[in-house]
């Protein structure tokens, strides 16, 4: 019986992902989606995004970051372009890792694939 996807199951999945992730690029974007980001901030706004059953985009991960990293509105609009493609494919991978352990993984898909 698959259970319901709880904090400690999504982070352990959210860093599986990043692993992933930064492999997939070389670990050329560790300092992208780090460790710390995705357990301080991500982590929190999925697991309260998944319980609502409200879908989560690319470019919303990519207003994250950005307030985390506290960027400028000039340099975001900048980078956006190019981040929104990267937490889409972050946002896949952790779709795959959560389908293991989502009571209905048709709706963690649905719910962390779309890019924007």
């Amino acid at each position: 019986m698959k259970h319901a996807i709880n904090a400690k199951t999504l982070e352990q999945n959210a860093l599986a992902a990043h692993t992933l992730f930064v492999q997939n690029r070389d670990n050329r974007l560790d300092w992208l989606v780090d460790r710390h980001f995705v357990v301080e901030h991500l982590v929190p706004t999925l697991l309260y995004r998944l319980q609502a059953h409200l879908p989560i985009r690319a470019d919303e991960l990519v207003d994250l970051w950005a307030d985390h990293l506290g960027l400028s509105e000039t340099l975001l609009e900048a980078w956006r372009p190019k981040l929104e493609p990267l937490f889409a494919e972050y946002l896949h991978l952790l779709a795959s890792e959560l389908q293991v352990h989502a009571q209905n993984p048709h709706l963690v898909h649905r719910m962390l694939s779309r890019a924007s």
